[in-house]
């Protein structure tokens, strides 16, 4: 598959794949996207076991590639409705890079707020689950293997933005 590929300041490069990304030191985009319930927990979901990457691990409400002429809300709105079935209102909460063996993609983490049923894609999420903040940190920490790379580094950047998150509660 072909991606539009960034410099690290998130400049336009060229169209290439993933593989092109790693060799020639470019970026993918991606997006990861938090929903909390009515009560301010986070919802987590646990991966399909026939994903390629991160199979069976913890991560983020919904999230995945900025596709081709994609902007990254656009592509945090379409994912949230691929996976999930949901429409709400998302907030950029900004940037995080995620460069491992597996990708080189700077990652936007969008929040937003969920009242509705949800309607998980099980090619994608095979379960999910609502956590309190100090729950999942709990977690997160004595089980760090649980979850995915890109959900360790996007929950970091909510922390980091802890006093625009207090907002949302």
């Amino acid at each position: 598959m072909k991606y539009d590929l960034f410099d690290f300041k998130d400049h336009f490069v060229k169209i290439g794949t993933k593989v092109d990304a790693k060799n020639f030191g470019f970026f993918t985009r991606s997006v990861h996207i938090l929903l909390f319930n009515s009560e301010g927990e986070v919802m987590i979901c646990k991966r399909s076991p026939d994903k390629k990457n991160y199979p069976n691990m913890l991560t983020s409400s919904a999230g995945g590639h900025v596709e081709q002429g994609e902007s990254y809300k656009v592509a945090a709105v379409r994912e949230l409705k691929e996976e999930l079935g949901v429409t709400t209102s998302l907030k950029d909460y900004g940037r995080f890079d995620v460069i491992t063996s597996r990708e080189r993609a700077i990652h936007h983490l969008f929040i937003g707020k969920t009242y509705k049923k949800i309607h998980a894609d099980p090619r994608e999420i095979s379960s999910y689950s609502f956590l309190s903040i100090k729950a999942l940190t709990h977690d997160i920490n004595f089980h760090p293997h649980k979850y995915c790379k890109p959900f360790h580094e996007a929950f970091k950047c909510l922390l980091n933005n802890s006093k625009h998150f207090k907002k949302l509660r």
